[in-house]
């Protein structure tokens, strides 16, 4: 898993690029490499311009899609002009010489069912889209002008400006680009990292004689040449058709005579490492980093030494440096990887998520963590470790499962600068051969003197503060002192063990024995037991062709879903199921086997997914540990202060993040918000969580639904044993009604939510809910959101500039289709939000049926489309059982409802419905003062009291 610091943000997402000598001319076939169950087409060609293109033909796909990755990304940014690089990846969008129209892209490719973004990375600007397969050729008109003859029309550079702008005030509470701000200040001035990535108004302002859009266009012309970028479509159509649809409109990107420098001064300066950093973050954080410079990884990618490392250090079986951590109370996760990739070099971190105790032992853990990494290059790590990863990511590449066409182009025109070109698929997924000579090598590099110890938590003494986020830290020369561990605890330490869940053998099952050949095999899920205690549906997969399965077990138990006090206690005996598991479960992890524990508003749900061999093994652990509930109370103090930090961390989200969750629990019951957990959590006693747990599964019921590579019979047997297992004790109590509220169709005034929010942004929300939960309502709620998407983002976010955050998003609960509006301003208050929300309604009124024909058969190709792999389609099962769809034809009764809407039925609706000012639910911040002509919710109980119910499951 990634560190904080490099989840820091979207535009730092540090995608490693390495150019690749070998490439093909256009003369030559290239050979990729692809899965023998892979059934799509590739062709690797280079255009007459040196752009590397890979075309994907795919006859089944759902979506059309493409993507461009420019191997030019922020660490190209001139010295004065920090976050240029992602200026103009705003600025890119907005207007070519074909398409002029600044907001033409965007709604075109919204109106035809699909979705665009883009991200500029340290190395790299990642530009993609989908669209309906239909008009791939037409969008890709519009997105090659991009790279050809954009315009970057002048009165669009100020607004872009506040945009970016937006964006980097949106983030300053941001723990990971707060760490990531300190960094920069501690990196070699010299190297690009150490510039600032994102922009504000100060980097991007106009200076003396020379403009911004003038040093844009400048970067524009040096950098964005055909020889630095990537390629890739993926449409139904043959690789001939596609090649003469790229060619066509690609070969005039132009070609410039310029190239990216390769070799960067090192990373830290040589008198910075060893050192110590503390930084205090805002939220309840704690993580000790090991930060290791190392050259560029990724020009080892077909053997994978650091990979092979990260793995032997992070992992958590028994017998790892995380066991012995969780043991003495110290850390609850631990995380090894390589990072910040850049064309030259990278780091390779090791973190460890610490319990305050875990503070405090600092030093000894830093004695530990390089005693196991002298243990790694005393004893070697052994062939045959090496060899399980190879097994196991073959066997992944063989059987991967489709992913959507967006992530698809996205990701492959990434890779396409990272491997050689027959390794485009298969890079990622290499482990050609041991070596340890390479292993060794690369572990010289994870020594006591070429590292940064950076230690994060609320308890430090910080005495300087970041430049651009204000982050606190203070930097120490050294690191504490490397002890000699006592024999006791060297034994506690050992390198992994063979994994047994490794599949031996994967046969995919093709139907019971007896079952006659004349028999109708059901594709839907059926109904195999159905009686007071469990209800099991069951279908065996005959699509996906694939030797894993899917286990869904719902618990629903009274006593979890009755009060605050139960909901609080489900998901500390989830997190403690969870804690208790984790040896076991994780050799499955890297086997290829999933599990999940996760609590509800009915009680926890068990979920494992994965080849279905071993899942027999796992999921009669799991029962075993459910069903016995024996926890220590030095770990149930642990998980219970560790749930309590999360929950409280919550609410420091981003603003809009913060109101998004209050939601459903402002229109579903049963449900309890962050406080009410809080308060039940911290006056929750060991005896009496004990007891709890003692009695949880009392009238408890399940619901069940196997899928995928398992006999009928299989299901039973596992489902008999579950039931035997866990509900074996009654005392006839009913469980509460799952409900969706709606607001009341008469009210004087609209509805109004405040939360107090720690941020200096403001942010409303306004939710619209449709009359019922009825198809056809749904249905026409589905529409409409469709149609207001792309003009509320260009209008208000675009047009107007009130925000970063700007969306029209689905906001579904159980089968409602509810709409929220959402935007966060740095600029605007929330009195004007709301204004400016209520007059592009009013706007809309008269618009609203424009394409309309293209947006509803776009819409009913989207609910008709069918899943891509084994995974999605289990999990619109399973969607399907827990809210009672026991037909599995929502999806399609809402494609046959959207068919049947007419211009006429959806004027009437959206005047119904998005005119009817008040009956809206409108949700801010404190900052909102003016609330006379809102009734205010200050006692949510008293609320839900006065709302309807619009379906009870």
């Amino acid at each position: 898993m990634s560190s904080a610091i490099f989840a820091a943000c979207i535009y730092l997402i540090v995608y490693p690029l390495t150019c690749i000598a070998l490439e093909p001319t256009k003369s030559q076939v290239v050979a990729v490499t692809k899965s023998d169950k892979d059934k799509r087409e590739y062709r690797y060609l280079v255009l007459e311009n040196q752009l590397r293109v890979l075309l994907i033909s795919d006859p089944a796909t759902e979506k059309s899609a493409a993507a461009m990755d420019v191997n030019v990304g922020a660490n190209q940014n001139p010295r004065d002009r920090e976050g240029l690089a992602h200026f103009l990846e705003h600025m890119l969008f907005l207007g070519t010489e074909k398409y002029p129209q600044a907001g033409e892209y965007q709604e075109f490719i919204s109106q035809h069912g699909g979705s665009y973004n883009a991200y500029t990375a340290a190395e790299n600007t990642n530009y993609f889209f989908d669209i309906d397969n239909s008009q791939l050729e037409a969008a890709l008109d519009r997105f090659s002008q991009f790279f050809v003859a954009p315009l970057f029309t002048p009165e669009y550079v100020e607004r872009e400006r506040n945009a970016v702008h937006s964006e980097y005030l949106a983030k300053l509470k941001d723990d990971g680009r707060r760490e990531w701000d300190v960094y920069r200040e501690l990196i070699n001035p010299e190297h690009p990292s150490a510039k600032f990535s994102v922009g504000n108004l100060t980097t991007l302002a106009d200076r003396e004689g020379r403009g911004v859009r003038d040093d844009m266009l400048a970067f524009y012309q040096q950098h964005y040449s055909a020889h630095l970028m990537n390629l890739v479509v993926l449409g139904r159509e043959p690789l001939d058709a596609l090649e003469a649809m790229v060619s066509s409109r690609f070969t005039g990107v132009p070609l410039r005579d310029t190239q990216i420098n390769s070799t960067y001064p090192s990373l830290f300066t040589p008198d910075t490492l060893p050192a110590s950093l503390d930084i205090k973050p805002e939220k309840e954080l704690r993580q000790l980093s090991f930060v290791f410079p190392i050259p560029n990884p990724n020009k080892l990618y077909q053997t994978k030494p650091y990979e092979l490392i990260a793995h032997m250090l992070g992992h958590e079986g028994s017998g790892s440096l995380l066991s012995l951590l969780k043991r003495l109370g110290w850390a609850e996760a631990l995380y090894a990887n390589t990072g910040l990739e850049s064309r030259s070099d990278a780091i390779f971190q090791l973190s460890i998520q610490l319990t305050p105790q875990g503070v405090k032992a600092r030093n000894q853990i830093v004695s530990l963590v390089f005693y196991c990494i002298e243990q790694l290059r005393e004893r070697g790590v052994s062939s045959w470790r090496y060899n399980e990863l190879q097994v196991m990511a073959d066997l992944n590449f063989r059987f991967q499962e489709k992913r959507s066409p967006i992530e698809t182009v996205s990701e492959l025109a990434q890779s396409m600068s990272l491997f050689e070109p027959r390794d485009t698929l298969s890079g990622g997924s290499l482990f050609v051969n041991y070596d340890e000579k390479q292993v060794q090598k690369s572990l010289s590099y994870l020594t006591k003197t070429n590292v940064l110890v950076a230690l994060t938590a609320p308890e430090v003494d910080a005495y300087r503060v970041s430049r651009l986020y204000a982050a606190p830290y203070s930097l120490r020369a050294g690191i504490p002192e490397i002890m000699e561990l006592k024999p006791a605890v060297r034994q506690e330490l050992s390198l992994p063990e063979k994994n047994l869940f490794i599949p031996k053998r994967l046969t995919v099952k093709t139907g019971s024995m007896l079952e006659e050949q004349n028999d109708t095999v059901n594709s839907k899920p059926e109904l195999i037991l159905n009686n007071r205690n469990m209800r099991v549906w069951y279908t065996q997969n005959r699509e996906f062709i694939q030797p894993r399965a899917t286990i869904n077990l719902r618990i629903k138990s009274p006593l979890a879903s009755s009060n605050a006090a139960g909901a609080a206690q489900v998901q500390l005996f989830v997190a403690l199921v969870n804690d208790q598991l984790n040896e076991f479960a994780y050799p499955a992890r890297l086997a290829g086997i999933d599990l999940s524990l996760e609590a509800n508003a009915s009680g926890f749900d068990i979920k494992i997914f994965g080849y279905s061999g071993r899942q027999g093994l796992l999921i009669n652990k799991v029962m075993e540990s459910v069903r016995a509930g024996k926890f220590k109370e030095e770990r149930f103090s642990l998980i219970k202060e560790d749930l309590l930090r999360d929950l409280r961390n919550q609410n420091k989200d981003l603003p809009y993040q913060v109101l998004l969750k209050q939601i459903p629990v402002l229109q579903t019951t049963p449900s309890w918000s962050n406080s009410q957990l809080i308060e039940a959590l911290e006056k929750n006693t060991f005896e009496q969580f004990n007891r709890f747990v003692s009695r949880q599964l009392l009238d408890a019921r399940i619901d069940a639904f196997f899928y995928g590579n398992y006999f009928r019979a299989e299901a039973l047997k596992l489902a008999v044993l579950a039931e035997h297992e866990l509900l074996n004790r009654q005392a006839v109590r009913d469980l509460p009604a799952l409900k969706a509220l709606l607001l009341p169709a008469a009210s004087d005034k609209p509805w109004l939510y405040v939360q107090d929010i720690a941020q200096n942004d403001y942010i409303i929300e306004l939710l619209i809910q449709p009359p019922s939960a009825s198809t056809e309502d749904n249905a026409h709620m589905l529409l409409v959101r469709q149609l207001l998407q792309p003009a509320f983002y260009h209008q208000l976010r675009t047009e107007k500039q009130l925000g970063y955050v700007v969306a029209a998003v689905a906001m579904p609960l159980r089968t409602q289709e509810n709409t929220l509006m959402v935007v966060q301003s740095p600029v605007a208050d929330e009195a004007k939000l709301i204004s400016e929300i209520d007059q592009f309604l009013d706007e809309q009124a008269e618009t609203i049926v424009e394409n309309f024909t293209i947006n509803q058969q776009s819409l009913i190709s989207e609910l008709r489309e069918p899943a891509r792999s084994l995974k999605e389609q289990s999990d619109r099962y399973w969607n399907a059982i827990v809210n009672l769809d026991e037909q599995f034809s929502r999806r399609l009764d809402l494609a046959d409802a959207v068919s049947r809407i007419t211009p006429e039925s959806l004027r009437k609706y959206y005047r119904a419905v998005f005119m009817d000012k008040n009956r809206r639910l409108w949700l801010g911040s404190q900052k909102l003062t003016q609330r006379e002509n809102f009734f205010l919710i200050d006692d949510v109980s008293a609320y839900k009291k006065q709302i309807q119910v619009s379906e009870v499951k």
